[in-house]
């Protein structure tokens, strides 16, 4: 190759401007990683703090930004032309990399069409999240589809459902990277002696989709069977004070530990004192949280959710029925009585192997090239 090529990524939600936190961010942490084998610029196009397309350094990325007013779509798409205008003068793509058909992936394919570069699509949403079941998202979702040169999904599971629903296209398994975590610092002890101690990370920003207030319901009854627990809740948005309150009347206040917010680095560190993981999810696309405890070694207990069942295994922890509080109460009992047996080591290695961000970033780097028809 007589030059690196140059990859536009696309995406459908990014960081703050103002964020210190990158590593919460996995477009951001796949770009970081396939910066090592080509040149990478990000293009958010739904930025609702900046008033005009910016163009700056953040991190170590270049990152474009263009204003976005839910109520302003002749406005909006506008600005992405005219974004795109700049980018192609400056940064000149040699392929766009879309994320999320039913949002940035749309106006992507446009936008190829329109500057006559080649796109590629990795769908993250969930059939449930994405709404392409229905109108106009179905046909929105069918148009990225089929203009797109090659489709990623990030599960097992998300490749056969929309297989199913848009069977004249082809879709390819690319799970999310994953950074290998380096040996785990121990600022502080997080885990209560004495006790089984396992964690939950998610973002609060819905009621029900995460499953949380089943899963208090099971605290509450494992700590009735007299079960000696601790459950760290990692996590903030708009229904922690709820949460929080279901635990407080359900008198598991002292089972159940609230962080808030957190950085990787903290959710590492408190991971890996933990025996196990839980995820309580209605759906998920993916699970990245749950791929990273097993990349600490640590066995989880998941809900059927969608995309954790393409890698939990029998080997590594335990498949629960979703949305039912007596299986997850079974599940979470069982992990209790027997994660000392798992092999940590195994789990590591087995997770590392799939989902390594730099073997996904090779995957993608051969997408990228075989388009290109670059030897």
């Amino acid at each position: 190759m007589s030059r690196r090529i140059n990859v536009l990524m696309m995406v459908s939600w990014y960081l703050p401007k103002d964020t210190k936190e990158y590593s919460a961010n996995f477009h951001y942490e796949q770009a970081v990683s396939l910066s090592k084998y080509c040149n990478i610029a990000v293009y958010y196009p739904y930025d609702k703090q900046v008033k005009h397309l910016t163009s700056e350094m953040e991190k170590g990325l270049k990152v474009y930004r263009s204003p976005y007013k839910l109520e302003r779509k002749i406005r909006n798409r506008y600005n992405m032309y005219s974004a795109m205008k700049t980018i192609n003068r400056e940064f000149r793509p040699d392929i766009i990399h879309v994320q999320v058909a039913t949002e940035a992936g749309r106006f992507g394919i446009i936008l190829g069409k329109l500057f006559h570069l080649p796109v590629i699509l990795t769908e993250h949403s969930t059939i449930e999240a994405s709404g392409v079941l229905h109108f106009p998202l179905h046909m929105y979702a069918d148009f990225a589809y089929k203009n797109s040169l090659f489709n990623a999904c990030v599960s097992e599971d998300l490749t056969d459902k929309l297989s199913k629903i848009f069977p004249k296209y082809k879709f390819t398994t690319i799970y999310n990277g994953i950074i290998v975590p380096k040996e785990v610092e121990k600022s502080r002890c997080y885990r209560v002696e004495g006790y089984v101690n396992f964690a939950l990370v998610a973002n609060f920003y819905d009621r029900e989709i995460k499953g949380i207030p089943n899963l208090l319901h099971v605290i509450q009854k494992l700590k009735k069977d007299g079960q000696k627990i601790r459950l760290h809740i990692i996590g903030e948005g708009d229904f922690r004070e709820e949460f929080e309150k279901i635990a407080s009347e359900l008198d598991i206040e002292a089972e159940c530990i609230f962080y808030g917010k957190a950085d990787k680095k903290k959710v590492y560190e408190v991971i890996d004192q933990m025996d196990f993981l839980v995820s309580a999810s209605k759906f998920e696309s993916f699970g990245c949280t749950i791929a990273e405890a097993m990349m600490l070694g640590k066995p989880v207990v998941v809900t059927k959710s969608g995309g954790p069942e393409s890698f939990v295994t029998e080997d590594t922890g335990i498949l629960v029925e979703k949305e039912n509080i007596d299986m997850l109460y079974f599940g979470i009992r069982k992990m209790i009585k027997h994660y000392k047996e798992y092999q940590a080591d195994e789990i590591r290695r087995y997770a590392v192997e799939k989902f390594d961000i730099e073997n996904i970033s090779t995957r993608y780097m051969q997408v990228y090239q075989e388009i290109l028809e670059i030897e």
